[in-house]
């Protein structure tokens, strides 16, 4: 890093660093070092032609003039997708409830190959992908709030972080970005991770309550008993900090990155269109049920491994907010029996619940095992908040 070192090379695994020239920031303006960054990396890029280095791809050209590229022998990032991060925002806790990564705040990772995977088009849904049909969208969920209407990408991303002994470790893990580059700020991410955060401590606390229930069942103790049951993805926040890849992250941009090994996503709680899946849909029941119905944990997807665990990313949580002053009063005087609020979320849990199994029965004991009745074509549901 010194300005006396024009040529300095410096390696730390799983990256080294290449100072091309030297880049004093007192001696040009930023647009300057902008057209010089982009000068290196056209030079570098046409050094490796050259010289037939045709495994090494460049990762990233930094604000300090930095050529960041994987070392020699190691599997290089596909052309177009490479990105260096640091983890800005990780407010996850360890739990039953959820899974985090071995990302730390103030930690640097590497993003060595991203992929755009097939598996994923179903998170795009939520926010109106243009390639989802009308039976893959959700008409109940609400029209307002930026976890509804701001288009993200999603990409399965191969990430390096340091071992701590000198080595890296890789995982595959699920990276968001907002797909208007405008929208992609630490803040918009922290609302995403808020909401995997909350989740998570609701998925523990049910899966503390299915492993009582389970334990009661075989008359035995659930005190170090595995717990099996619903985990929560918990992403961290990530400040780019060099990117050759403008559509997935700018530097200075902020996208979010979550542990995540599979490559498949399905909904198990969407538009109760989906296939009933019992352990998602009484978790969707129990969230409702233990907080009154101030909370609707909405778009529950994610994958069921093959030990039966539930694995869910990216979930979103719609708050609804107390009856005013007026609301009430206005409520009395007319006689009304129940706002527009209560009655649109009685419509969502009914349409999205479309029925219950024992699980829900055993915290919420009120609940009928739901069926469906057929009317004019559509299957109405008999379950859900309100004794229907």
């Amino acid at each position: 890093s010194s300005s006396e070192s024009p040529c300095a090379i410096f390696c730390r695994p799983p990256l080294a660093c290449v100072s091309l020239a030297e880049m004093r920031p007192d001696s040009r303006t930023p647009s300057a070092r902008q057209a010089s960054h982009q000068t290196l990396s056209s030079m570098f890029s046409a050094c490796l032609r050259a010289t037939h280095v045709a495994d090494h791809v460049l990762c990233c050209l930094n604000q300090d003039g930095y050529l960041m590229m994987p070392k020699r022998g190691e599997p290089s990032a596909k052309a177009g997708f490479a990105l260096t991060l640091r983890i800005g925002y990780a407010p996850g806790r360890d739990s039953s409830g959820s899974m985090l990564g071995p990302f730390g705040l103030g930690d640097d990772v590497a993003v060595s190959h991203l992929e755009a995977c097939k598996g994923y088009e179903p998170m795009t849904w939520r926010q109106g992908s243009a390639s989802a049909s009308s039976s893959s969208r959700c008409p109940l969920q609400p029209e307002d709030g930026q976890r509804f209407n701001r288009p993200h990408d999603f990409y399965r991303a191969r990430v390096r972080v340091s071992n701590g002994s000198g080595g890296f470790e890789e995982y595959w893990c699920l990276l968001s970005t907002a797909a208007d580059p405008i929208n992609r700020t630490i803040e918009n991410v922290k609302v995403a991770v808020d909401d995997a955060v909350i989740t998570a401590s609701y998925a523990h606390r049910f899966n503390e309550h299915t492993a009582r229930l389970q334990a009661e069942h075989e008359g035995g103790s659930q005190e170090g008993a595995p717990v099996i049951g619903l985990r929560v993805c918990i992403p961290v926040g990530c400040y780019v900090m060099g990117s050759l890849a403008p559509k997935v992250g700018g530097s200075g941009q902020a996208l979010s990155l979550a542990l995540f090994p599979f490559k498949q996503v399905q909904k198990f709680v969407f538009n109760g269109s989906e296939d009933f899946t019992e352990l998602p849909q009484a978790f969707f029941h129990y969230c409702h049920h233990i907080s009154a119905g101030g909370v609707t944990i909405m778009d529950i997807q994610g994958t069921e491994d093959e030990d039966g665990d539930v694995y869910i990313v990216d979930p979103v949580i719609i708050r609804h907010a107390a009856p005013s002053v007026g609301n009430l009063i206005g409520s009395i005087v007319t006689g009304a029996v129940s706002s527009n609020r209560e009655g649109e979320d009685r419509l969502r849990f009914n349409t999205w619940h479309p029925r219950c199994s024992q699980l829900c029965k055993a915290f919420d004991p009120t609940r009928k095992s739901a069926h469906c009745r057929r009317s004019w074509g559509c299957a109405t549901p008999t379950c859900g908040t309100g004794g229907i």
